[in-house]
């Protein structure tokens, strides 16, 4: 992981938002190949092995990988769809691609000038400066609308659904498998047998009239 993506993680316990100290053991040209990221609230470690950051503190599931290598991807095209479907229009905008998605996070990180969260990124997905590769099992290590967009796959529950609207600000985009229903405070905007595009509405600002 290259070393300024470190200040976009979050420990994903429900407490007050807050940086992570990272403890190195191994560095290379910036890029963090060792370490433990740690909370100073709750004390939480999570390490990172190879580069990736692994944030299922324990807790495993069944390997998806080859499912998701059956799915079929063109790194190129799956680029062109994330940026359209997530309107990633905005340079330097972090955005969040999980499963097949991630396959074009470098694709996507090199047209649009875009930051990418890798989330269990399928084997042969590569880090970058621009793309940091993490593991997740129930939550979504970011802070609270953080981010511009965020796409997953078929193969994530509704819990990750759900954390991906936590971090995608007001306006902002989410997909999402067509299996699982948007949640309620998405605007849908497209579908199709595969997925749903969406966007997280903005809060509304009362307009109140001025007393005399």
């Amino acid at each position: 992981m290259f070393i300024e993506l470190l200040d976009l993680l979050r420990c994903p316990r429900p407490h007050e938002d807050t940086w992570l100290v990272a403890s190195f053991r191994k560095v290379h040209n910036r890029f963090v190949e060792a370490a433990t990221l740690g909370c100073p609230i709750c004390s939480a470690e999570y390490p990172i092995n190879d580069g990736i950051a692994d944030f299922t503190a324990g807790i495993t599931s069944p390997s998806c990988d080859a499912q998701r290598a059956a799915a079929g991807h063109r790194r190129e095209e799956l680029a062109t769809r994330a940026g359209a479907f997530l309107d990633a229009t905005e340079a330097g905008a972090t955005m969040v691609l999980g499963g097949v998605w991630a396959y074009a996070a470098q694709s996507l990180a090199e047209l649009t000038e875009v930051r990418v969260i890798a989330l269990n990124p399928p084997e042969g997905v590569t880090e970058s400066a621009n793309v940091a590769l993490v593991r997740v099992a129930a939550d979504i290590p970011l802070a609270a609308d953080s981010c511009r967009g965020a796409a997953v796959d078929a193969w994530f529950d509704a819990g990750i659904v759900a954390a991906a609207v936590g971090v995608v600000r007001q306006g902002g985009r989410v997909v999402g498998p067509a299996a699982l229903p948007p949640p309620a405070e998405l605007l849908v905007l497209a579908q199709d047998s595969e997925y749903w595009v969406a966007q997280k509405a903005p809060s509304l600002i009362p307009l109140h009239r001025a007393s005399r």
